[in-house]
């Protein structure tokens, strides 16, 4: 997988994240340029700076930034080329590369416009993304919170996905319209916490991997929960990166971590934990208030510790640090 090329026949600006290319971006001329630069959506105030200095050379004045900036033209790939007999049209393709290093995001632009977004995977671990993606597109396409795939197929042996452009600005969101979005995932069936699938499936994940700590803060928790709560697909990583605000409405994307079996309020507890720890840089203590702030329901409490927990086997099955979570559940359930 990871001999596969997949530039077209372009000239690229890359711009790093912390000194590693982030993207790799077409800007043979400016529609390309302005178009590659909507594959780049940052977050802190530098890399807002830099996208907006980048895109405005580019745009407008092309040829110069071109020469002074730019690499040399590179040869089209084989999978491009395959990509473009498959849907009989020629290929402008900007890159972003992930930061987990499983799956590469290959913006494909035709005839001046932006024709889809592709996920390609990079090892075992994106395999497993797009299959869950795949699967994710099917279900909630069904249900008109997001639009179909355009296409899902293999090229030697390794599945991929492309997905539609959607049009729109992604940015923060209001309390509100968040809890909105993530209503349209629920499911019409009302549990009580032990008797959610997800909850079974986190049982079963403590038991057979030994977090002794952790099953006994799950058991303490269900026996105090006395609330139902409703069936739900979970977007699995909500945030404000992965939501587009539409001209007719907020629409999600990025379905890699999705969960079919899920239950109501663990998106909307990632989404405000994702605010405040990556971009609000607050500590436990702070993010442990802030979240309580934020979810206003009666077992808020338990719901977070519950997230915490699954959070933590996430981590702990990828080899990601988990210490901050820890300590954080230490200090919400305790």
């Amino acid at each position: 997988m990871r001999g596969i090329s997949f530039f077209s026949e372009d000239r690229y600006l890359f711009l790093p994240s912390k000194n590693k290319p982030k993207v790799a971006l077409a800007i043979g001329n400016p529609i390309k340029a302005k178009n590659a630069h909507k594959l780049y959506n940052p977050f802190s105030k530098k890399a807002k700076a830099l996208k907006w200095t980048s895109r405005f050379l580019f745009t407008n004045l092309n040829p110069m930034s071109t020469f002074i900036f730019a690499t040399k033209p590179y040869s089209k790939s084989g999978f491009i080329k395959h990509l473009e007999d498959k849907f009989n049209t020629s290929f402008t393709v900007s890159i972003y590369y992930a930061t987990a290093k499983d799956k590469i995001v290959l913006q494909l632009q035709t005839k001046g416009s932006i024709f889809g977004y592709l996920k390609f995977p990079m090892n075992a671990t994106g395999i497993k993304n797009i299959n869950t993606e795949n699967r994710a597109n099917a279900l909630l396409s069904k249900r008109q919170i997001i639009q179909p795939a355009i296409d899902y197929d293999t090229y030697e042996g390794v599945p991929y996905i492309i997905l539609p452009e959607i049009k729109g600005s992604i940015g923060h969101l209001k309390d509100m319209a968040v809890e909105d979005l993530a209503n349209q995932f629920k499911k019409n069936d009302k549990l009580k916490l032990k008797e959610h699938q997800r909850v079974k499936d986190l049982y079963a994940t403590l038991d057979s991997s030994g977090f002794s700590t952790y099953k006994s803060i799950l058991d303490g928790i269900m026996k105090q929960s006395t609330e139902y709560y409703c069936e739900a697909y979970e977007h699995g990583d909500f945030a404000p990166w992965n939501i587009v605000a539409t001209n007719t409405g907020l629409m999600p994307f990025d379905f890699e971590f999705f969960v079919e079996n899920g239950m109501e309020w663990l998106d909307v507890i990632k989404y405000h934990f994702q605010v405040g720890r990556l971009l609000g840089g607050k500590n436990q203590n702070a993010l442990s208030e802030y979240l309580f702030n934020k979810i206003g329901c009666n077992e808020a409490k338990a719901l977070i510790s519950l997230f915490l927990i699954l959070e933590i086997v996430r981590l702990k099955k990828t080899n990601e640090p988990h210490e901050f979570h820890h300590t954080m559940l230490t200090l919400i359930y305790e």
